[in-house]
């Protein structure tokens, strides 16, 4: 089926079912976090006698979504799932994904598991909150100042404040039907990019552990539990360190690898402004997009390997 197919059928599956429950996929960003509240949002203000419950990690907060105590087994068992910014069916964060009567995966990842049939996945789009923004335009729902607002943080973040490679005309038609739903672009980008104290300590401190490989065309930061434990840190929070290698000339690929208190793996995101990471965090259990994408390593020795690899891309 076209995209614009699965747009309609998307909207009839929406009218079939009194209980909807929307999943973000596991470690949440804003993305996943602002798909699955604006995507309610709108169902709740455009479809009549809905029941629409958030599923999955808060983000930052290490907590579940409260949603999930008013759950039991009968309403799982009658519902639909909507899945937001999930690739692949394993990452879906929702203990019950197995029982629901349906699913339906809204995406902008290259899809590697097609879990279900009925889907809207656009490559093209630099952001899931994107998709699900030109959906409701297209189809004439109404976006509410708070569903627009949910939208723009996704939007804003995964786009790099419009600065990514992927960003393309239709993000910034998103943008502006997001705005004249009354977002606050200036409230969003101050709740956003104005830092603690303690987050611009972690930065710094994180930019003195960097290591520089490849006549410095790689750099990677290896955050070991020490180095944040008393920093009051959320993992999103520990992630956005590494934005502070990604203006520097002469990094062509950079990465941050983390491992919170309560995981057994080893985290690892990538970013590059022009080489395919894609290809190589496929093979660290991973993957996403081709400048942007995440893996996880079983040890801190995969690094040698995970750095020679990426290497590979740039010699």
């Amino acid at each position: 089926m076209k995209i614009k197919d699965n747009e309609l059928v998307l909207i009839k599956k929406i009218k079939e079912y009194k209980n909807i429950i929307i999943s973000k996929h596991v470690s949440p960003d804003w993305d996943t976090q602002g798909s699955a509240y604006g995507l309610r949002e709108i169902i709740l203000k455009n479809f009549e006698n809905k029941s629409v419950y958030v599923v999955g990690e808060k983000l930052n907060l290490g907590l579940r979504e409260e949603d999930e105590s008013k759950l039991n087994k009968d309403i799982i068992s009658s519902a639909l799932l909507i899945t937001v910014d999930v690739a692949n069916f394993d990452r879906v964060d929702f203990e019950f994904k197995n029982e629901v009567k349906e699913v339906f995966k809204i995406d902008h990842h290259l899809e590697v598991d097609e879990f279900t049939k009925n889907k809207i996945v656009d490559v093209s789009a630099i952001a899931c909150t994107q998709v699900i923004t030109l959906w409701a335009n297209q189809n004439n729902l109404k976006i509410t100042k708070e569903a627009g607002t949910y939208l723009y943080y996704g939007l804003i973040t995964d786009s790099g404040r419009f600065l990514f490679d992927k960003t393309n005309g239709s993000t910034f038609q998103a943008a502006k039907i997001l705005v004249e739903a009354g977002v606050i672009i200036t409230e969003i980008y101050s709740q956003l990019f104005l830092k603690e104290l303690k987050l611009a300590k972690w930065h710094n401190k994180a930019f003195s552990i960097a290591k520089f490989y490849n006549k410095n065309q790689i750099a990677f930061i290896k955050v070991k539990t020490k180095y944040f434990k008393n920093l009051d840190l959320g993992e999103e929070e520990i992630k956005s360190a590494l934005t502070v290698l990604s203006g520097i000339k002469e990094v062509k690929i950079w990465a941050l690898a983390y491992k919170t208190i309560d995981s057994d793996k080893i985290k690892v995101s990538i970013r590059s402004r022009e080489f395919d990471i894609n290809s190589i965090a496929v093979n660290y259990n991973g993957g996403g997009h081709k400048l942007a994408s995440g893996a996880k390593l079983d040890s801190w020795k995969e690094i040698k390997s995970l750095v020679n690899d990426l290497s590979s891309l740039i010699e």
